[in-house]
């Protein structure tokens, strides 16, 4: 065996140094991606707080009943529609959150929140039709954890 040189011995280090700068890299810009994911979801959140606020009309989602919507879209007026799609994009936002959790690119602590809050909003006829109507749009999983809490609170409502 040759003797070890100490070209070979800083080299190494230098290999060792540059495999640990790049795994703390990678764990900085993995913690700077969560929170600028974080930023964009809470970016939604207030957009649709702001909507609530501006638009009175969808004050009305949080009036509950257990009476389901037995409409069809084009029967819906224009007001009726505007709460759909306001849940709509709750529904979204949710499920984006959720998804983010799922993959890691969010903190899994963030998803209870959002779900708290779909969960206030299911007490409304027209939370309950949108979850119904764009039911094949959205990752089932998400969707059927997001109706079985409505189940529930329909269970226990009746």
């Amino acid at each position: 065996m040759s003797d070890i040189k100490w070209t070979d011995v800083i080299q190494s280090i230098g290999v060792i140094a540059a495999l640990l700068f790049t795994g703390w890299e990678m764990h900085r810009r993995t913690r700077e991606q969560r929170f600028q994911n974080y930023l964009a979801s809470i970016s939604g959140f207030a957009d649709l707080a702001r909507l609530m606020v501006e638009k009175p009309e969808l004050h009305s989602l949080y009036e509950y009943s257990t009476v389901d919507l037995t409409k069809t879209y084009e029967q819906l007026s224009s007001d009726e529609r505007a709460k759909v799609h306001y849940c709509d994009a709750v529904i979204a936002l949710c499920e984006t959150v959720w998804l983010a959790g799922e993959q890691g690119w969010l903190s899994k602590d963030e998803w209870p929140f959002w779900k708290q809050w779909a969960n206030d909003l299911g007490g409304s006829p027209y939370f309950r039709w949108t979850a119904k109507w764009v039911a094949g749009e959205y990752d089932a999983t998400f969707l059927a954890a997001l109706m079985a809490s409505q189940q529930k609170k329909s269970a226990t409502a009746a």
